[in-house]
């Protein structure tokens, strides 16, 4: 505050020391009227109105007119230079009007005849009329202007002298086209930029020009600022001390180098400009050509931009630091820097950095400059960043060193990069780049290939039409190249083949390379990729028995992995020198058309899980010589697929929905052939030329038939036994487990996944392996074809599975804890001794145990919607007995009271026996069964009801040792839960004694009957149910008469009735009950047992005696 007064007061003082407006005074050479006063915050103000005497004294001039002037301690500021000021005056040889004066008035340099040469500040932006008419000798007229407005110039405010040069400034770049559009300046001769046309000079040897005003009010204190324009052309070493310049009172800033301001000043050796802190730009072409610069030091502290060739054909220069505040560099800022190796970056540079010499954004998804002597000769992927998206222009312009550039995957936008590249040969361009902004074919005088990997060819690419460049070689991708060879330009190639690519393996061209075609991330294998690639190349081998390995994927250098999944076509365009072998990647599932079409070198083929399509003649005209098998999953085989090659073995999987009608033409060493589908066997259109008469047609148990009768199939040696896999991908011949799989839909039990259902199939092999006496099935198997680990459910035993395995006797189907089904005579004749058929299993096909002459038990587990095919036992082992769960007893007994009778064996029906499980938590239930059960020898107490006491309401019940079929239902008591009773048959059959229990093997409606009463297991009594009522099946229930049962609605059962004592019902017990008890035990009474059982152990003897009388002894 105390300052602002300060110089308020100072400023007041001045003012009231300076001069009048009209006053007139006179400093040094030149007179002054002042127009203007100042004011607190502004100079007051003068214009020009000639010579001074002493000015007038001076026989040649060299006049220079300051923007200020100092008279009688007060500044005033000139801004006019007055109409007439300086006519007709003779002695004038040279003006310089400073910067800051802006206007010159009508004829004030009219007639001086003998000035040669004005210069202009860039402020003066008006030129009256006349102002220099008649100035005969002026030839020069340097203006420092850079804004022309053609109104503001008198049409004669210039003289009509010959040959007159209008030198204009370079702090723009269009000052010439300006000044020529001015009308007044028609009159010169010649107009151009030169550096003379300044402002100001100072003694760094630099010339400015003031591109900004400074504040025309001291107190804002706004700096004007500066442009250099020029150096002294004798300067080695430009090095402004100071960032700022004081003139005339005023502060100037040095905020940029021009436009070409120092172009091609051939002794310039060091540009230091650190000490700038204002610099902002360096501008286009401002150090172009000097050819003797070794060392530039830029500023760190204002952002800055370098334009473009600022310090291009700089060829002294070796290495370049860019600083922190450098925001920008053009790719052309050092063009023909051919000794430039290296561009370094600051690191607090928040803009740009540097990878290796080269000049990224700060992010690295754009190469901004490669130097031009940068010592690389080929590029490859790894050369690059990961995170690479953008190539700017010029970025590698004047490279001639470089010889290969190979753009990794990623890059989108590649602008104008290649200009002046003599030594480029090889470019190759991936299918990531989606915009292409000229490629300049012409300076590429030595390029001889090209890798273009787009679908659509480019035209942004503007390939020109009169290229001197050799153009041998275009790589394209396979689909494509008929496009390139219709498409404008491109189709001047000689050569225009497949093989564009995205990436390699280890940077190397010659190897196998691979295109991106999906950045869509996803999991297969259990694997996480970013996308997936396919094989679009593979070069001749050149080494005998060469392995083309297929990898699960390929990296990028970004990390990023992508899955090799297909195989395009005509991958191996080229021809095999040397016999190889293509092993495939666990994740390649498809093969396009012609992959390796008449590649007869190509002998070996190792496929993978995952394969789902073979194209047209994919491996037409190959050698593969060994054994294939197609993956289950596969889906379609095309036409021509492996015509006419060596293998001895081939298995088509029954996920098979397409196959080319001559697929496997011409494979006259094929010796065995498997098709695990029947629905092949319908066409007749294949073509199986020189397949040999002897091969072996392996097809599904059922048929064989069908296809013997097809006219092409049936010439070949057709039987059963195909199958999609093998045990651990055992040869089928040395192994009973062959699989085939009856549902790809994947699904998770018990809380594993697998990748769908299977079951056991038939194979000739299986009756011939006599090792083999067990068979362990497992609940799961794994399919480990072509080192596949897919696992399948196994819910089903083929039809014929083990039919004829005389060896085998045991079958672990205990270990499948899904089967479903069990087909038509799947273990007929084999040598199986028992079997327990689980109760996951729904079907049980026709004949599937028959003649099993060693099965001796087959053990029905529960399941109440299984099917039951004919006769699927019978005319097995003596002691065959099969056993079904007592509620189904009765279905499976009827299904084999339909089948006829063998001679000589028992009738099927007799060979059906029940079996019992209780797991309610119960030890008594009513029990039905259909056949005649040995109570003791199946270890159950059963018991029959003998009587009802009305009276008592108490069934009387009787142990019975054997029971027949017609004899009705029991009770059975004291049986252990969740053990399975198998009921066996006695080897006779007693007279059936009275029983009111009446069984119902296959349910029972009550209302039918007189009286029905039903069992609780839990009271241990029969209740009376409502009308409707069903008994379940395999129980049983009371039956009494109308009689018998009155209004009764529960029934006691003497076993579980409390037994008081009072055997004769008189109200007392005394010696009167112990010998009616007697005469019980002895058969001369009919008392209950409920009321005789004293001690309650279900017997009725000598000790229920003892045990009355210790009751009335108390």
């Amino acid at each position: 505050m105390k300052r602002f007064l300060l110089s308020t007061v100072i400023a007041l003082l001045a003012l009231c020391a300076s001069a009048a407006i009209g006053d007139t005074f006179s400093v040094g050479k030149l007179n002054y009227q002042v127009t203007s006063n100042g004011t607190t915050e502004d100079y007051p103000q003068v214009v020009v109105t000639g010579l001074s005497a002493e000015g007038k004294a001076i026989s040649s001039l060299n006049l220079q007119i300051q923007s200020t002037v100092l008279y009688n301690g007060t500044r005033y500021r000139v801004t006019e230079i007055g109409a007439y000021a300086f006519y007709a005056q003779k002695n004038l040889v040279t003006l310089w009007v400073r910067w800051g004066i802006t206007k010159i008035r009508n004829n004030a340099f009219q007639s001086c005849t003998n000035l040669t040469q004005a210069r202009l500040a860039s402020s003066v932006d008006y030129i009256e009329s006349s102002a220099f008419n008649n100035c005969s000798s002026l030839k020069y007229v340097f203006y420092a202007n850079t804004y022309f407005i053609d109104s503001h110039y008198a049409s004669n405010c210039m003289p009509n002298n010959s040959g007159m040069i209008l030198l204009v400034s370079k702090a723009a770049k269009n000052t010439v086209e300006q000044a020529k559009g001015i009308a007044a300046f028609k009159k010169f001769a010649t107009i151009y930029r030169n550096h003379e046309a300044f402002d100001f000079a100072f003694t760094d040897g630099g010339y400015y020009v003031a591109s900004t005003l400074p504040d025309d009010k001291p107190t804002k204190n706004r700096h004007g600022v500066f442009k250099l324009v020029g150096l002294d052309s004798s300067i080695k070493e430009y090095a402004p001390t100071a960032s700022s310049y004081m003139v005339d009172g005023y502060t100037y800033d040095l905020a940029e180098v021009t436009y070409n301001a120092c172009e091609s000043n051939s002794n310039l050796k060091t540009v230091d400009l650190s000490r700038l802190s204002h610099l902002r730009e360096i501008g286009d072409y401002a150090f172009k050509g000097c050819s003797a610069l070794t060392t530039i030091k830029l500023n760190s502290s204002t952002s800055l931009g370098i334009r473009t060739e600022a310090f291009a054909n700089c060829t002294s220069l070796t290495t370049l630091n860019l600083t922190s505040n450098v925001y920008d560099i053009y790719g052309s800022a050092v063009d023909g820097c051919s000794n430039l190796k290296t561009i370094t970056v600051s690191t607090l540079n928040k803009h740009l950095c540097d990878v290796n010499g080269i000049v990224y954004s700060k992010d690295k998804t754009e190469l901004v400059r490669c130097p031009p002597g940068h010592n690389t000769t080929i590029f490859n992927h790894s050369s690059f960043p990961s995170t690479l998206e953008k190539i700017r222009a010029y970025a590698f312009a004047t490279c001639e060193k470089i010889q290969m550039i190979h753009f990794p995957y990623g890059v989108k936008i590649i602008i104008n990069p290649f200009q002046g590249c003599k030594s480029l040969t090889t470019l190759q361009f991936p299918s990531s780049i989606t915009n292409f902004i000229y490629i300049p074919w012409d300076d590429l005088s030595k390029l001889t290939t090209v890798y273009l990997n787009n679908q659509t060819p480019p035209e942004g690419m503007l390939v020109g039409s009169n290229s001197s460049g050799p153009r041998h070689t275009l790589y394209v991708p396979d689909e494509a190249i008929e496009a390139y060879k219709k498409a404008k330009y491109w189709s001047t190639w000689k050569y225009i083949k497949p093989g564009a690519y995205d990436v390699t393996t280890n940077d190397a061209v010659q190897t196998l390379r691979y295109t991106i075609h999906s950045n869509k991330a996803e999991t297969i294998n259990g694997n996480s990729y970013a996308g997936r690639a396919k094989l679009v190349y593979a070069p001749d081998p050149t080494v005998y028995s060469q392995t083309y390995a297929v990898p699960d994927h390929v990296t990028l250098a970004n990390g990023k992995k992508y899955a090799v999944t297909a195989i395009n076509s005509n991958v191996c365009s080229g021809g095999m020198r040397a016999s190889a072998t293509l092993t495939l990647g666990a994740n390649v599932d498809s093969i396009f058309s012609n992959a390796f079409q008449g590649k007869t070198m190509l002998t070996g083929l190792k496929l993978n899980s995952k394969l789902t399509y073979i194209g047209v003649n994919a491996f037409y005209d190959c050698r593969i010589a060994n054994d294939l098998a197609l993956p289950y999953g596969f889906k379609r085989l095309s036409s021509g697929a492996f015509y006419n090659n060596s293998f001895k073995r081939f298995l088509i999987p029954g996920s098979l929905i397409s196959m080319g009608y001559d697929a496997l033409a011409k494979n006259n060493y094929l010796q065995e052939l498997v098709i695990n589908d029947t629905y092949w066997a319908k066409y007749t259109g294949w073509d199986l030329t020189k397949i040999p008469t002897s091969c072996k047609l392996y097809v599904p148990v059922g048929s064989e038939e069908e296809y013997k009768n097809n006219e092409k199939w049936g010439k070949l040696k057709v039987m059963e036994g195909s199958y999609d896999f093998t045990y651990n991908n055992a040869d089928p011949y040395s192994t009973i487990y062959h699989m085939s799989v009856t549902s790809g839909t994947p699904l998770t039990v018990d809380g594993v996944t697998y990748a769908g259902k299977a079951k056991y199939v038939y194979h000739p092999a299986n009756m011939t392996l006599d090792t083999f006496t067990t068979f362990g099935c497992e609940n799961y198997e794994t399919d480990r074809t072509n080192g596949g680990a897919k696992k399948y459910l196994m819910t089903e035993f083929g039809d014929k599975v083990l039919k004829l395995c005389d060896q085998v006797t045991t079958v672990r189907v205990d270990r499948m804890k899904h089967l479903e089904r069990i087909g038509k005579s799947a273990f007929e004749y084999a040598g199986v001794t028992q079997f327990t058929v689980p109760a996951s299993c729904t079907s049980i096909g026709d004949e599937a145990f028959f003649d099993c002459r060693k099965l001796s038990e087959l053990m029905l587990m529960r399941n109440q919607n299984r099917t039951y095919g004919f006769r699927f036992y019978g005319r097995n082992a003596s002691d065959f007995m099969c056993y079904a769960y007592w509620k189904d007893h009765y279905k499976v007994y009827y299904e084999a009271c339909h089948w006829t009778a063998l001679s000589g064996w028992p009738s099927p029906r007799d060979l059906v026996n029940g079996w019992v499980q209780i797991n309610d938590g119960s030890t008594v239930s009513t029990f039905a069964i259909n056949h005649p059960v040995d109570w003791n020898a199946s270890g159950l107490n059963a018991y029959i009801v003998t009587d009802y006491d009305k009276n008592k309401k108490i069934a009387s019940t009787m142990k019975v040792a054997i029971t027949s079929t017609a004899y009705g239902g029991v009770l059975i008591d004291g049986y252990k839960q969740n053990v399975i009773y198998k009921l066996k048959r006695p080897s006779t059959v007693p007279t059936n004694p009275k029983n009111l229990l009446l069984g119902a093997p296959d349910g029972a409606d009550l209302d039918k009957f007189q009286v029905g009463y039903v069992f609780d297991k839990k009271d241990k009594y029969f209740w009376k149910p409502s009308s409707g009522y069903r008994a379940e099946a395999g129980s049983a229930f009371l039956r009494l008469t109308s009689t018998q049962a009155g209004n009764t609605t529960k029934v006691y059962i003497d076993r579980w009735s409390k037994a008081t004592g009072d055997i004769n019902g008189d109200g007392e017990i005394n010696v009167s009950d112990v010998t009616a008890l007697i005469n019980k035990i002895l058969g001369s009474s009919t008392y209950s047992n409920a009321v005789c059982d004293i001690n309650g152990d279900g017997e009725i003897n000598v000790s229920d005696v003892t045990a009355l009388i210790n009751m009335i002894l108390k």
